[in-house]
């Protein structure tokens, strides 16, 4: 097993279980105990777990780094099962027939799976999410894929930059759906501009700009401003939100 697909498996295993000892790691994956302290160290510094003596718990709020200075193939074990319930649930908007947008983003992902076999057209900038759909189709009349040009930003698996928004300009769709880095009183951030610039490239280009965020988002505000309550359609969240994020935007909160 490779050291990434490794650390992406001990860091599952942790949000399962809770916490993980170096003893249990060691049994697990067959692997020495100087591996394993490489493997937690290099999970903590990336904010996916908390250490404690001798093994790792699971992070209970959230990353400690921004989004976009951990790998996505490390990002994809955080907080799982929320963001397959919210994805379901935004995939569950779209009809047969229709046109989206879906930036690039771990929750965004999780709609794959329920889009992968439908007859409707996807503009993506995410080569992770055309893999995928491309990899799950199994029909002719399932989804077809349209992908943005641009620059393939390290470890994100996402097309950035000029030519990015130049390309999505050129299309119209029902729907974009969009991933955040945070929530706060004012709307949507990230901590990347060149993120940023995609998604508002989306919002324009769409008749409903659909935010999929989990809780571990909200009351968070990253670097740079994506744009305002009023620009957002619907808000597919996980939980109701706290007082300080009322607002009069739509919000469809996923079932358990």
């Amino acid at each position: 097993m490779q050291r990434l697909e490794r650390q992406r498996a001990l860091i599952a295993l942790v949000e399962r279980q809770g916490d993980l000892t170096l003893e249990e790691a060691c049994r697990s994956f067959a692997i020495s105990p100087a591996t394993v302290r490489r493997d937690f160290t290099e999970i903590v510094a990336r904010g996916a777990a908390e250490k404690t003596w001798g093994g790792l718990r699971k992070n209970t709020s959230g990353p400690a780094v921004s989004d976009d200075m951990v790998p996505s193939g490390l990002r994809e074990t955080l907080n799982v099962a929320l963001k397959e319930r919210i994805a379901r649930a935004a995939s569950a908007l779209v009809q047969d027939g229709d046109v989206l947008a879906i930036d690039g983003g771990t929750t965004t992902l999780c709609m794959a799976p329920h889009l992968a076999n439908r007859p409707v057209r996807i503009i993506t900038n995410s080569l992770l999410i055309a893999h995928r759909i491309d990899r799950l189709r199994t029909t002719r009349e399932g989804a077809e894929v349209f992908l943005t040009g641009g620059l393939l930003y390290p470890g994100s698996g996402s097309l950035l930059g000029p030519q990015t928004v130049d390309n999505l300009g050129q299309y119209h769709t029902r729907w974009a759906f969009l991933s955040c880095g945070g929530l706060d009183a004012e709307g949507t951030t990230n901590t990347n501009q060149l993120v940023a610039e995609a998604e508002r490239a989306m919002i324009r280009m769409t008749t409903q700009a659909i935010v999929l965020a989990d809780s571990t988002k909200w009351s968070k505000r990253d670097m740079v401003r994506v744009c305002g309550w009023k620009e957002i359609s619907l808000l597919v969240t996980d939980a109701p939100l706290p007082a300080d994020l009322h607002t009069s935007v739509k919000v469809r909160i996923t079932d358990a």
